[in-house]
């Protein structure tokens, strides 16, 4: 082979060589634009901002009668007759039970001699046979024996004070009752009533005769409306919670005491700043909670301080401004100060 064949094959073979090489930088370098593009992680934002916030709150309660009388001779003796069931409703004044009258008998004999012995005192006075004091002492004991007989007669025959269902009863005809047991109890339930704690927050915004409505799942889970009926004058120390009242009418008697209800209390509303729930990590173990917020192209680690929730949506108490974009696709699988770009905005 001659020397200009030779070099020419050599020529050959350099560029050859070149161009290899050229192609392989090319394709190593469009890697790597490629590989940086796919690092950028494209996410979803939502936009911090003030709404609206409606404060309902709900409490669990059981519910009560509104009046509970227990019915008691007042020194007890022995029941002659019991009038009513359990079960049976009564009216205001009406007769239920019927105590031995031994002890009325022995104090209208004491009323009627006090009477006859005051006649003659007064008789007496009038022409000047006994003095005044005498006299003051006939017509006291006269006033005394009066007050005995009539508080005996009272507790000989029971009378319901109010309209309601009888709900206990201790004792059979013939028994020897207690003033420490009463009789019967009675209670009324129409209206019935519901003890709730409401948190010190709320406690400008209770007010008498404030709707309600109260859910009760023994009835599957039929709505009863109500009203708050009396607010405590003062709150517990030590859980900062005021006792509420709840009187629901219960006209048809379907509620009745000692049923669970779920209230629900609607304070109003108001403005507040709000994120998505989406938006929203919770960090495992502390219980903290965190968002991503989006500043200049990257993810920065936010912790937040959120009040109540409602709906899809969290009051925002501190760490978050008006107009801070949240990252709310997957934030639990993103880094801090990680890379990301804009898919769109949403409110």
């Amino acid at each position: 082979m001659t020397n200009n064949k030779k070099r020419l094959l050599l020529s050959l073979s350099t560029l050859m060589l070149f161009a290899a090489t050229g192609c392989s930088s090319s394709s190593k370098s469009s890697e790597a634009s490629e590989t940086v593009k796919d690092s950028i992680r494209t996410v979803e934002v939502a936009l911090v901002e003030a709404q609206p916030l409606q404060l309902v709150e709900e409490f669990t309660a059981q519910l009560e009668a509104k009046v509970t009388n227990n019915i008691t001779a007042q020194a007890g003796g022995r029941l002659k007759q019991l009038l009513v069931k359990v079960g049976d409703r009564v009216g205001q004044g009406q007769v239920i039970a019927r105590m031995e009258g031994t002890q009325a008998s022995q104090a209208q004999i004491q009323l009627t001699d006090a009477k006859t012995n005051f006649d003659r005192m007064d008789e007496l006075y009038k022409v000047g046979g006994v003095s005044k004091a005498q006299w003051d002492n006939a017509k006291s004991a006269l006033e005394q024996a009066r007050l005995s007989y009539n508080n005996v007669a009272e507790n000989t025959i029971l009378r319901s004070p109010i309209s309601g269902v009888v709900t206990a009863k201790n004792y059979d005809n013939g028994d020897m009752t207690s003033p420490q047991l009463p009789v019967v109890v009675i209670q009324q339930i129409a209206p019935v009533k519901a003890m709730v704690n409401v948190s010190e927050k709320y406690y400008s915004l209770l007010k008498e005769r404030t709707p309600v409505t109260l859910r009760v799942d023994a009835l599957e889970g039929k709505e009863f409306s109500g009203v708050i009926s009396n607010v405590y004058p003062t709150l517990d120390p030590a859980t900062h919670t005021i006792a509420t009242e709840i009187e629901v009418p219960n006209r048809d008697a379907s509620l009745r005491p000692g049923m669970y209800a779920r209230v629900h209390i609607d304070f109003g509303s108001k403005e507040a700043l709000t994120v998505q729930d989406k938006a929203v990590v919770r960090q495992v173990g502390s219980g903290e909670r965190y968002v991503y917020v989006y500043r200049d192209g990257k993810a920065v680690y936010q912790v937040v301080e959120l009040g109540d929730q409602q709906g899809d949506r969290y009051e925002v108490l501190k760490g978050l401004k008006a107009g801070d974009q949240v990252i709310i696709s997957a934030p639990s699988t993103i880094k801090n100060g990680q890379a990301v770009q804009l898919q769109k905005t949403t409110k």
